[in-house]
C-alpha cells in the first residue's frame, strides 16, 4: 500500500478526489465531511480506492454514503455552504430585447396569483445554447441564456422558460429515499397549464 495523505478542503460542495502521484495517494474530501459518522468515512474510502484501482464499489457503502448525502441536515448544510462560499456572477435582468423581472411579475400575477417572492433574475454571460435556464436554490438566482434576448425569440418562449424555472421555486427539489424529485407529479401538472407549451418547446428545441 503506497503512502496516503488526507486533506479536508473548503469545496464548495461534498467534493471528493483521490489521485495516485509518484507513488502517493493524495485525497482531497470536503471539509463538509469532517465529523461524519466511522461508517461513512469508512464507505467513502473504500469508493475512493476501488475508483483509483478500478475495482466493484460494493453496493453496501454505496447505499451509507449516499444516505449520508442524501439526509436533511447534510442536504440543507452543503446548500449553505454553496450559498455562502459559491462564486456567482450577475448580469442583470435588463436585456436588449427582454426584462426578466418585467416577464416575472407578469407570469407571477397570471399563475401564481402574485405570491412568489421575486428571486435575483439574471441573463447569462454566454449566449449557452445547452444550459439555456437553471434555478440556482443556495443563490436563489434564475439564471436564463442570452440566447433568448434577440427580436427572433418569441415572447411565449422567453415566458415558458422562466416559468418552468419558477415552479421550481413553488416545488423544491425533494428526496424519495435516495433518488432526487427534480420534476415531481405537481411539477409537471402546473408545467402543462402553460397555454403555448407546445410552441415554446418546439422552439427550444430548434435551438
Amino acid at each position: 500500500m503506497p503512502p496516503i495523505e488526507v486533506r479536508f478542503r473548503r469545496f464548495t460542495s461534498l467534493n471528493t478526489t483521490i489521485r495516485l502521484r509518484q507513488g502517493k495517494i493524495f485525497v482531497s474530501l470536503s471539509d463538509l465531511l469532517e465529523g461524519a459518522p466511522e461508517f461513512v468515512v469508512r464507505a467513502i474510502a473504500h469508493i475512493l480506492l476501488a475508483k483509483l484501482y478500478k475495482k466493484p464499489i460494493e453496493a453496501a457503502h454505496n447505499l451509507r454514503y449516499k444516505r449520508f448525502c442524501s439526509s436533511a441536515a447534510v442536504t440543507r448544510q452543503t446548500e449553505l455552504i454553496r450559498g455562502a462560499r459559491g462564486n456567482k456572477r450577475f448580469f442583470g435582468p435588463e436585456g436588449r430585447f427582454f426584462n426578466l423581472e418585467e416577464v416575472f411579475d407578469s407570469l407571477n400575477a397570471k399563475f401564481f396569483s402574485g405570491l412568489l417572492g421575486r428571486p435575483e433574475l439574471t441573463w447569462s454571460e454566454s449566449v449557452a445554447r445547452r444550459a439555456l435556464g437553471h434555478y440556482d436554490a443556495a443563490h436563489n438566482t434564475i439564471v436564463v441564456s442570452r440566447v433568448f434576448d434577440r427580436p427572433s425569440s418569441p415572447r411565449y418562449a422567453v415566458e415558458y422558460l422562466l416559468y418552468h424555472e419558477m415552479l421550481h421555486l413553488k416545488h423544491p427539489v425533494r428526496m424519495r429515499g435516495l433518488r432526487r424529485m427534480v420534476h415531481p407529479r405537481e411539477f409537471k401538472d402546473e408545467e402543462r397549464l402553460f397555454p403555448q407549451l407546445k410552441e415554446a418547446q418546439a422552439f427550444i428545441g430548434r435551438l
